[in-house]
């Protein structure tokens, strides 16, 4: 693929006169050197807290640059080496749902897992009725082609997560920064 020439043009006022001073930047019409890597994938429902190290399994794929997202695995595999940011969100629900009940409500762990090594972790928690949570985790780490990326529930959840349009949507997602 190659990448599209373009120019921008910066106008900026010089200190000495008033007049401006214009500048033109062309990038070169070259192949990329690495295919772009970058996904968004949602759970698509509201849904029960998860049973110890369970996986997240976000199934609802908006993006998926290099096909690097298993919505069946909820794994990111790393196409290429180099360096990843990845973020993931969860919505705790302070109302029952999902077939959750009792007088407890939403509270979940996030962890994020490199190889199955934990390097980033979330945590979202209900105290009472309608006091609904959410909780978002960012890293940047360097990868290695084939290392796996996923999120796990590291402990017993319980309540119910929202993942709707309007509520929140409990997601994971990442993209090659370099």
């Amino acid at each position: 693929m190659k990448s599209v020439i373009f120019s921008a043009v910066f106008a900026l006022l010089c200190q000495t006169t008033d007049s401006y001073k214009t500048f033109e930047c062309v990038q070169k019409d070259e192949a990329p050197s690495v295919i772009p890597v970058a996904f968004y994938a949602y759970i698509s429902r509201t849904f029960k807290a998860l049973s110890p190290y369970k996986p997240f399994i976000f199934d609802a794929v908006e993006t998926n640059l290099g096909n690097g997202y298993d919505r069946k695995t909820g794994i990111f595999t790393a196409s290429s080496s180099g360096v990843y940011a990845f973020s993931w969100t969860i919505h705790a629900a302070g109302t029952h749902h999902a077939g959750s009940s009792g007088s407890q409500f939403g509270e979940m762990a996030a962890v994020l897992t490199q190889n199955g090594v934990a390097k980033g972790s979330v945590y979202a928690d209900t105290e009472k009725q309608h006091d609904d949570a959410s909780a978002t985790g960012f890293v940047i780490l360097a990868a290695s082609k084939g290392d796996k990326f996923q999120i796990i529930c590291p402990m017993a959840g319980q309540g119910a997560f929202f993942s709707t349009k309007y509520n929140g949507r409990t997601s994971f997602s990442g993209y090659r920064i370099a």
